[in-house]
């Protein structure tokens, strides 16, 4: 992995574990990881059983399923894996995937950008979960949490966000005439309402029922054709 990051002209800090509880400390003691490379098969714990343990504190993380067999399909796809990949790895093909990965879901030049008291701020797209609109304050709710709040507003018309974010490759769902969500933080749909990784469940409004069925069926055909 050392070899293909360098080719890529990558810095990155790399881990490897020996077992998936290993790697579950590993997350306890330093936080959340940015990709994750999980055989299936291993002592102890199984890949599914550690990724779902991982789901359960971060949907951000990409997930990535190293394995030699099929019938873990549907499984892999529950806990929202990023894409699977057969043994004998190689080292093209693990280098194609890699900088698919870094070119797709870290770009950070994908930031949205706004003032406060004075203060300019910018924060990448991958990290936040929802704009909420309160008359013409706009909340942000992010995972970033080593800033001193990962809450922050500003003033502004909900329409001037959702037209600045569609310009990014990162789909945003209006979820109501309040709410801006992100779909990597949704951890169940249901025909009224949503349900975030931090618990927050959002009504769906009328307007905007139709708009997120279509992106849920479309992710979910999108993952069953990856």
């Amino acid at each position: 992995m050392h070899e293909v990051m360098a080719g890529l002209s990558k810095n990155a800090r790399i881990y490897c574990f020996l077992s998936g509880e290993d790697l579950l400390c590993e997350i306890d003691i330093t936080g959340n990881m940015d990709i994750i490379f999980l055989d299936v098969e291993m002592m102890g714990m199984n890949g599914i059983e550690i990724a779902r343990f991982i789901r359960k504190k971060d949907t951000r993380v990409v997930i990535v399923f190293v394995t030699g067999y099929d019938q873990y399909f549907q499984k892999m796809l529950e806990v929202q894996s990023y894409t699977v990949i057969k043994k004998p790895l190689q080292k093209t093909a693990l280098q194609e995937l890699m900088a698919c990965i870094l070119n797709t879901r870290f770009n950070f030049h994908d930031c949205y950008s706004f003032s406060y008291c004075k203060r300019y701020y910018r924060i990448p797209l991958l990290k936040i979960r929802f704009f909420q609109s309160d008359r013409r304050v706009i909340h942000i709710s992010t995972t970033i949490e080593d800033m001193l709040s990962n809450e922050h507003v500003f003033y502004g018309k909900m329409e001037e966000v959702q037209e600045a974010v569609n310009k990014a490759d990162i789909k945003f769902l209006r979820v109501g005439k309040s709410f801006l969500v992100n779909p990597l933080f949704i951890m169940e749909y249901s025909a009224n309402r949503i349900t975030l990784d931090n618990g927050m469940i959002l009504e769906i409004s009328k307007k905007y029922k139709k708009d997120v069925k279509k992106y849920y069926l479309l992710s979910l055909k999108e993952k069953i054709g990856g």
